[in-house]
């Protein structure tokens, strides 16, 4: 019996996964989709995305030369086989999907070509890769179609990735479902086709809905339908729903409004330059122009009027008024400004493609010389300071107060 993947209705909105293989089938416990979502996105690979990594950039396998001996790929075939029952330990569902994928890929005979032993090794390498990146896929799916939308029904929340992504959106329908009777068994051939199927029963039903919790950022269902912006999660000995609270009022008093209204003015610039560096000459009639140069201008002109006001030199209105050169705000009585918040460089990358993989965007290290600064030192960043920095301006209440 050739490995099989099956989702199967079990009953109250509840379904299981089956594997099927010649040892016989394993039904996983019983979940409803905003259950099963929230787990997959919360498996901990870490140590497997580890071994994977290595695997990737260190096995010898990869490295560059003319010559590949048989015995590096038999190594790196070694070493992957070891590895799926540890990613059956960590995930059940992935291990025996790439297993079963494993094994056929292995069976593919050598063509006698010199590049045999390399294309071999990378068809293993995307395999043991799948889990990471098809979480990677759903995680971006969820933060576009779940953030931000507390109190709204899950056909509502489905109009979030129709904006973004357009084609996930259109296999996810919920109307492409298949309509019987009888209770859905349907079979799977990969993973991405699992979850979309998930996300499809998810913006089906009505009975739960996913939200995203405004401290801790987890994802979580609330007891009723109203709006609900944490979870119940302890740490410490304090709720999400607790720390919430207490942050969010510290939240609202905790910045001066000219300067609040002169970071969302900055970020609006920012976004304003990416916008334009990014479209194709085609498309920039339709968008504010902004190039580097002028985003330079500004950036200086603004800066040193910030450091004015904050030394007392200037009021908050000449403030505003020094540093609207582009005429954005409506009123330069800081209290009365209605300035929305532009999206954050990090929830732009994400809408822009759901395949985007901060491991592989952000850097390990990357040198920072800020020659805005009167004494600029050069600083060495790290990949999850410069995922902070991509998420200032929208970002969990613990991620910005750490704590």
């Amino acid at each position: 019996m050739a490995s099989e993947l099956y989702l199967m209705e079990v009953g109250d909105g509840r379904y299981s996964i089956l594997l099927c293989d010649d040892r016989g089938i394993t039904q996983m416990p019983a979940l409803t989709p905003a259950e099963t979502l929230i787990a997959f996105s919360e498996l901990d690979y870490t140590d497997y995305r580890k071994v994977v990594r290595w695997l990737r950039d260190e096995h010898p396998l990869f490295e560059e030369r003319i010559d590949i001996p048989v015995s590096d790929l038999e190594d790196f075939v070694a070493k992957a086989i070891l590895l799926t029952p540890d990613l059956y330990e960590i995930d059940p569902v992935s291990g025996f999907v790439v297993t079963d994928i494993l094994l056929r890929t292995l069976q593919t005979e050598d063509d006698g070509t010199a590049m045999f032993l390399l294309t071999a090794g990378q068809a293993i390498l995307r395999v043991m890769e799948e889990p990471l990146r098809v979480q990677n896929y759903l995680r971006n799916i969820m933060e576009i179609t779940f953030d931000g939308t507390a109190g709204s029904t899950p056909a509502e929340q489905y109009e979030k990735p129709k904006a973004s992504y357009a084609d996930i959106a259109r296999i996810c329908d919920p109307a492409r479902l298949p309509r019987q009777e009888e209770y859905l068994s349907i079979r799977l051939h990969n993973l991405m086709e699992l979850w979309i199927l998930v996300l499809a029963l998810y913006f089906e039903q009505d009975n739960q809905r996913i939200c995203r919790c405004g401290y801790c950022w987890g994802y979580f269902i609330p007891k009723t339908k109203k709006v609900t912006r944490y979870c119940d999660r302890v740490t410490d000995g304090q709720s999400c729903k607790q720390r919430g609270a207490n942050l969010a009022r510290l939240d609202k008093t905790s910045e001066d409004e000219a300067l609040l209204v002169y970071k969302k003015l900055r970020d609006r610039m920012y976004s304003r330059l990416l916008r334009w560096q990014d479209a194709p000459p085609s498309e920039r009639s339709k968008l504010i122009p902004m190039d580097y140069e002028q985003y330079d201008q500004w950036s200086e002109n603004a800066r040193l009027a910030r450091e004015e006001y904050v030394q007392g030199k200037l009021t908050a209105e000449e403030f505003l008024r020094k540093i609207d050169t582009t005429h954005e705000l409506t009123s330069y009585e800081a209290g009365k400004i209605n300035l929305p918040d532009g999206p954050s460089r990090w929830q732009q990358l994400v809408a822009r493609d759901f395949r985007f993989d901060p491991e592989r965007y952000f850097p390990e290290k990357m040198a920072h010389l800020n020659l805005s600064d009167p004494d600029p030192q050069c600083q060495i960043l790290t990949a999850d300071d410069l995922r902070r920095e991509a998420q200032k301006g929208h970002q969990s209440l613990k991620e910005k107060y750490g704590k």
